[in-house]
């Protein structure tokens, strides 16, 4: 991609004045609308897009409190940025460099009245500095935040911290393996890091908040199209289009986990033994299955189980920027998905794709859930491989538990989980509270 395309334009001929332009309203605008500049303005490269595309861009787009800016040089624009994919010191070249050109735009606006330089110089006229957001989805947390605030408080010239930062980073020292036996709890899961405290974050404008994975817009349109409707009542009251319901639907499949035994034993060794575990699962309640009973003594089983154990769709790259039919097929086609996190990080799309699509969903523990998703309300959280088993078995002998736990799930997901949701919690939330979300 170009430089231009990179990061964007620096003229605009309905840019507000920057001579007029005050720091207050540069660190602090509290307007219902605001101008939102995205940093890189595309991806480098456009097959792995990924959380630029799905959680910023359009999030900004669909947004009716955001609207996107293409000119760096707007003095009412807060900036997001993110580090994934582009480099930090990049990013503070390109705030250098914006710092510079609104400078000389505000000294180009004096000379137009009149002014000599030396009449200019006398005024000391300094650059407003403007809101920046570091919005963060690396797995294992952008390791520069307080350098990165730091060093761009000094390329704006600030004397106030300007950068907050959102981030998937919140704990330390988690570190799961394959489960040592079914009754063990998972462990161990991290400790929360203490931002609050943390010695340099005189740098930051406020604590970190929890940054979280959202519905991806894709998928939503996937599924609309797919079954020629929409999923909101004030829509289809509007329009008159079908309102989709995905709860009742049938599902001939029981159990779905979308991870393959050993395909990530780097960072999935937990996952595998979860795995692992539903695989002896689904022999123990297959057509000619047998179990072992607490007595010792097998017997064949009363109940038949039908899973998928596999991933579906192409993963990773691919499966993160475009949508997977026979992925979502499968989804809308599960009664319950189980959701596993790496081994030492937590959070991926597939909680919200699962919550999206009407399955009952299964996840094991995270530091906290998503916001407005509670356990045994909205979704089931499991902490060992027997509570799995048990939770499982349980949700698929009471249809009635499993679909007012699913519909509740999928409510939120798709009321307080799409890409604008999560940014304008963000960007109008409250930066007081350590590690809000």
């Amino acid at each position: 991609a170009s430089s231009e395309d990179l990061f964007g334009t620096a003229t605009a001929s309905n840019r507000p004045s920057l001579m007029n332009f005050t720091i207050s309203q540069g660190i602090a605008n509290s307007s219902a609308i605001r101008k939102v500049y995205i940093l890189p303005q595309v991806a480098p490269n456009p097959l792995a897009a990924g959380e630029l595309k799905h959680f910023m861009q359009d999030a900004v787009t669909r947004s009716s409190r955001l609207v996107e800016t293409h000119d760096r040089l707007d003095p009412e624009a807060l900036w997001l940025y993110d580090p994934i994919r582009l480099n930090w010191n990049v990013a503070v070249e390109v705030v250098k460099n914006t710092t510079h050109d609104r400078l000389e735009h505000i000294r180009q606006q004096m000379r137009n009245t009149g002014l000599d330089e030396a009449a200019i110089s006398e005024r000391g006229i300094k650059v407003p500095p403007w809101e920046f957001y570091i919005i963060d989805y690396n797995d294992d947390g952008f390791s520069f935040i307080f350098k990165l605030a730091k060093e761009i408080m000094e390329a704006m010239g600030s004397d106030v911290p300007v950068v907050r930062a959102a981030t998937r980073k919140h704990t330390n020292n988690r570190g799961l393996d394959v489960p040592k036996n079914e009754t063990t709890p998972f462990a161990p899961l991290g400790e929360a890091i203490d931002y609050a405290n943390h010695k340099q974050l005189r740098y930051l404008y406020g604590v970190p908040r929890i940054l979280r994975y959202g519905v991806r817009s894709d998928l939503v349109d996937f599924m609309e199209k797919e079954y020629d409707g929409t999923f909101y009542e004030a829509v289809a009251n509007a329009t008159g289009r079908k309102l989709i319901d995905l709860i009742p639907r049938d599902r001939p499949t029981d159990v779905f986990h979308p991870w393959r035994p050993g395909t990530d034993l780097q960072h999935g060794k937990h996952r595998t033994g979860i795995a692992q575990m539903l695989q002896t699962m689904e022999y123990e309640y297959a057509e000619n299955g047998t179990r072992r009973g607490l007595d010792g003594n097998y017997t064949r089983s009363e109940r038949k189980l039908t899973m998928i154990l596999s991933p579906m769709g192409r993963r990773s790259r691919p499966g993160r920027n475009s949508v997977q039919k026979e992925y979502v097929d499968t989804l809308t086609s599960t009664k319950i998905v189980v959701t596993s996190q790496r081994d030492r990080w937590e959070d991926h799309y597939r909680l919200m794709e699962a919550l999206a699509t009407g399955a009952l969903v299964m996840t094991d523990p995270m530091s906290s859930l998503p916001r407005y998703l509670e356990d045994g309300e909205s979704l089931v959280v499991y902490h060992s491989l027997s509570e799995l088993k048990e939770k499982l078995l349980h949700y698929l002998d009471h249809d009635d538990e499993r679909l007012a736990i699913a519909r509740k799930g999928h409510w939120i997901a798709m009321n307080h989980h799409r890409s604008w949701h999560g940014l304008e919690r963000i960007i109008f939330g409250d930066w007081t509270k350590p590690m809000g979300r």
